[in-house]
């Protein structure tokens, strides 16, 4: 069995396992095939290159086919690079590990959510420039300028665990239970968000207002995410093998080769943007959650992503409140720094995820009660970022008065009251057993 895997299998005869040397073993008969292996110190020096080590259990997959514990002893299984795969020398993935579960995902998801609603909160007070006293106005834009990092932390999360070159799911299984998990939400909200347009604000929504939006992918502001993660959805299994066979130095290349072309219009002038594109310019993103997630995070790494934090946000607030003293509220450009794509909030939210990963990641199984606190937060955050709007909405027109008196207590109120109020909702929701699937 083992000489005709090493026939099929080269690879592994170049990348598996240590001479069994050790005298623990005892009499035990060696296999030919494995005597012809490399030492595990070459192993090691050949192929872990660019981070810690992970050991491989003794059923790994190589190539498909799952080898037990006859072709590898445990004691001398494989140790895998931190970034998922023992690569052969022409760059392809042949020993995919087990896909890597990350103990500080749910606590950015909520984190996320929070900011996303504080964008929208403060953005009424953004819009109020003249009519609000000057310290207050930029109190809520700097609460706007500090939250921008929101949905990209959300797509960037995705391409951690999506582009995970370990993950062996079939592309009709990750289509099948992704289309449906944000699918129907999509077609549930946006229908909702029309009725909300017409009875709430007392818009005219007639059928061109409803093809257009769809077709735009802009059913209502917040919604235009559910368009853009489907199409990344879309192109995850293509991404997740060109993640697979192209080295880390080349792969940071292109993220930031997108992410550049972004940052300056070239990509979004390139290519109309409707339903279909609108993921498109976000590949960057996608692309630098996987990229991110193995990078050690050392106390340089912190301290760096903390200045570059601090300097990106003031140089949006800054920047924001010039552009409105030159502009004015009613101008497009007055607002171009708080651009999603822009270079300010790429740099805000690739500190930001390095942040909030090191914190959450420290504080994961040392602190029981924030723990139980996010995992029963956690399931909560895709309905919240969905309905989170409507009760906005209503949470608004009964605290906005207090507005102009005391902008920055008016905001962390809304923020917090829109959250709690929201969540409520979607936890309410998912009790009901069909109506759990329009908030995830």
């Amino acid at each position: 069995m083992a000489d005709g895997l090493v026939q099929r299998h080269p690879d592994l005869a170049r990348a598996g396992g240590r001479l069994s040397d050790d005298p623990d073993d005892g009499p035990r008969r060696e296999p030919t095939w494995r005597r012809s292996l490399p030492h595990q110190a070459d192993v090691r020096r050949r192929l872990v290159h660019d981070g810690p080590v992970r050991r491989a259990a003794a059923d790994s997959t190589i190539s498909g086919m799952r080898v037990g514990t006859d072709a590898v002893h445990p004691q001398h299984a494989v140790t895998l690079p931190s970034h998922h795969a023992l690569r052969s020398p022409w760059g392809a993935c042949t020993v995919p590990h087990k896909p890597v579960v990350l103990s500080y995902g749910d606590g950015m998801r909520v984190a996320a959510v929070v900011a996303v609603i504080g964008v929208h909160a403060s953005g009424i007070g953004v819009m109020r420039y003249g009519r609000l006293d000057p310290l207050h106005w930029w109190s809520v834009n700097a609460v706007d300028s500090l939250c921008r990092w929101a949905v990209p932390i959300f797509i960037m999360l995705s391409g951690a665990l999506l582009l995970d070159p370990a993950r062996d799911e079939p592309a009709p299984t990750f289509y099948r239970k992704r289309m449906a998990r944000v699918g129907i939400p999509l077609l549930v909200w946006a229908w909702f968000y029309f009725f909300w347009t017409w009875a709430f604000y007392g818009e005219r929504v007639d059928r061109t207002f409803v093809i257009r939006a769809l077709l735009d992918g802009l059913t209502y502001n917040h919604l235009y995410f559910l368009f853009l993660i489907l199409g990344l959805y879309a192109v995850a299994p293509l991404l997740r093998m060109y993640v697979r066979r192209v080295r880390r130095p080349q792969q940071w290349a292109v993220a930031a080769l997108v992410l550049a072309l972004v940052s300056f219009g070239i990509l979004q002038n390139a290519i109309p943007m409707n339903a279909l594109t609108r993921f498109v310019p976000f590949i960057g993103y996608f692309l630098v959650g996987i990229l991110l997630r193995d990078v050690p995070a050392t106390t340089p790494l912190r301290a760096a992503a903390l200045v570059a934090f601090l300097a990106a946000t003031a140089f949006i607030a800054i920047g924001t409140g010039q552009r409105f003293a030159s502009w004015g509220p009613d101008d497009w450009r007055s607002l171009a720094l708080y651009d999603t794509l822009g270079a300010p909030v790429v740099i805000q939210s690739i500190a930001m995820f390095i942040l909030l990963r090191s914190f959450f990641a420290a504080r994961a199984g040392t602190h029981p009660r924030e723990s139980r606190l996010i995992r029963l937060l956690a399931p909560l955050v895709f309905g919240t970022y969905l309905v989170h709007r409507a009760v906005h909405d209503l949470l608004a027109g009964l605290i906005d008065p207090l507005l102009p008196a005391a902008a920055l207590p008016t905001i962390v109120l809304q923020i917090a009251s829109t959250f709690v109020v929201a969540a409520t909702v979607v936890a309410l929701l998912r009790r009901v057993p069909y109506l759990r699937h329009i908030v995830g």
